[in-house]
Parts: structure tokens; C-alpha cells; sequence
């Protein structure tokens, strides 16, 4: 397993365990700007600092897709979380944000 199969696999284990969760800072934030439920940072800033690879802070406002293309990630692991990162910009609750990519990748799926 590689560390973005361990990305995917935290932030679905997160959004299982937080459905209802809101992050209510705007735009994505990895590592500030406070959800619903209190934790602080986005689903996605969260699920990296639970696997200890902190991408994200040389690029704070970055997509998360540009961020894993910089680590040589494209593929469709890299498209699941910028739809997971769009459906939350956009106001979703951490399980719809997966239920969303999940739906919109579909078949294109190799994760």
C-alpha cells in the first residue's frame, strides 16, 4: 500500500466514523478553519496528519490534486480526492463528500 492508497483509506475510515461532519472554513484548508463537530482542518488535512505525511504545508493553498501530482500521483486515486475536496468546498457532509466521488469516478475506479 502506498501512502496515497493510505490517504484514501483514512478518509473514508474518517467519513465513516464523521458522517455529519461540515468543515465550515470556506475553501479547503488542510490544517485550519473549524468543522461542526470541532476537530479542525479539512477531511482531507485531517486524513493527512492521521498517516503523518504532511504534503500539504509546503502548498497550503493548493487543490489537493495539484498537491499529489507534485508527488507524482495522477491516476484515479488523485481524481477521487479532488472530488471529495470539491463536494466538501461545497458544503457537503464527509460521508456524502465520499459518496460523491465514489459516484463520480464510478468505473474509472482502480483503488
Amino acid at each position: 500500500m502506498d501512502k496515497l492508497d493510505s490517504l484514501v483509506a483514512e478518509v473514508r475510515k474518517i467519513a465513516v466514523e464523521r458522517p455529519d461532519t461540515i468543515y465550515c472554513g470556506g475553501p479547503c484548508y488542510y490544517d485550519s478553519g473549524e468543522c461542526n463537530d470541532g476537530t479542525v482542518g479539512c477531511l482531507l488535512g485531517q486524513a493527512l496528519d492521521a498517516i503523518d505525511w504532511h504534503i500539504y504545508m509546503v502548498e497550503e493553498d493548493t487543490h489537493i490534486g495539484a498537491v499529489l501530482e507534485r508527488q507524482d500521483y495522477a491516476d484515479s486515486r488523485t481524481t477521487w480526492c479532488r472530488r471529495v475536496q470539491e463536494a466538501q468546498d461545497n458544503g457537503g457532509t464527509w460521508g456524502y463528500c465520499v459518496e460523491y466521488a465514489d459516484k463520480k469516478i464510478g468505473e474509472d475506479w482502480d483503488g
